[in-house]
């Protein structure tokens, strides 16, 4: 059994063509230039619809999502899968979840870098909406100053960060059923607390799309790092 495992970390290692490496940058430049255009053209409609329709309940579980689904909940889960992993003895399980947390990391300190140098106002702010810059939102320790970090969602981003190394690997795996599942998971954490952060009045569509686009650049960028990415290339083995 050792044989072919070897086999697949070697094969694993080998290094992508630049030629296929570069369409699929562009592939993904162009797929989110049209998530984030839709995106912005739909925030206006989405802020009303929250406004008529966002009721206590729905406000309050939005609420508990978000304080739970962001640190909390993303440490409690890496904690319990690199557990799982270790009980069981799949090394390769824990791994993930290492890569996992740094990707959740990453992506975390870069939205909140880039959301306080955009200054973009909340939705639900007092203030004007638009874009303010460095001038309102780099002012981190001043009262109101997170009424200008809505852009992008860095609870999202964390969330995408975490589970897109998990829908990337999985999506290596010539069994269908792995696929489906790794991807199902990514779509549904990440939409839940892109809804979450929307349906409380914290940010705009737009800021939660371009969050799930950084979270899932990060988990790219760092699997493609041959010292990342070995390691899961026998999920792409059958049986």
């Amino acid at each position: 059994m050792s044989a072919p495992l070897e086999t697949s970390l070697n094969e694993n290692s080998q290094p992508r063509p630049l030629g296929k490496r570069a369409l699929q940058a562009a592939l993904f430049g162009l797929a989110t230039g049209l998530l984030l255009a839709g995106a912005f053209a739909l925030d206006p409609w989405a802020v009303a619809w929250v406004r008529e329709n966002a009721n206590g309940t729905g406000r309050w579980l939005a609420g508990r999502v978000s304080f739970w689904g962001d640190w909390y909940g993303v440490l409690a889960i890496g904690v319990a899968l690199w557990w799982w992993g270790k009980k069981t003895g799949s090394a390769t399980l824990q791994r993930l979840v290492v890569i996992m947390g740094i990707c959740a990391a990453i992506a975390g300190v870069s939205a909140n870098g880039v959301r306080a140098v955009t200054g973009r106002a909340r939705p639900f702010s007092k203030a004007a909406p638009g874009w303010y810059g460095p001038s309102k939102g780099l002012r981190v320790w001043t009262k109101g100053a997170r009424d200008f970090q809505s852009f992008p969602s860095a609870h999202t981003s964390v969330v995408a960060g975490f589970l897109a190394p998990l829908a990337l690997v999985a999506l290596r795996s010539r069994q269908r059923k792995v696929r489906v599942c790794g991807v199902s998971l990514a779509v549904l954490g990440t939409g839940l607390m892109g809804w979450a952060r929307v349906w409380a009045g914290a940010h705009h569509l737009s800021d939660v799309a371009a969050a799930a686009v950084l979270g899932l650049g990060v988990g790219g960028l760092v699997l493609s790092h041959a010292r990342f990415s070995q390691g899961f290339a026998f999920l792409s083995k059958s049986g």
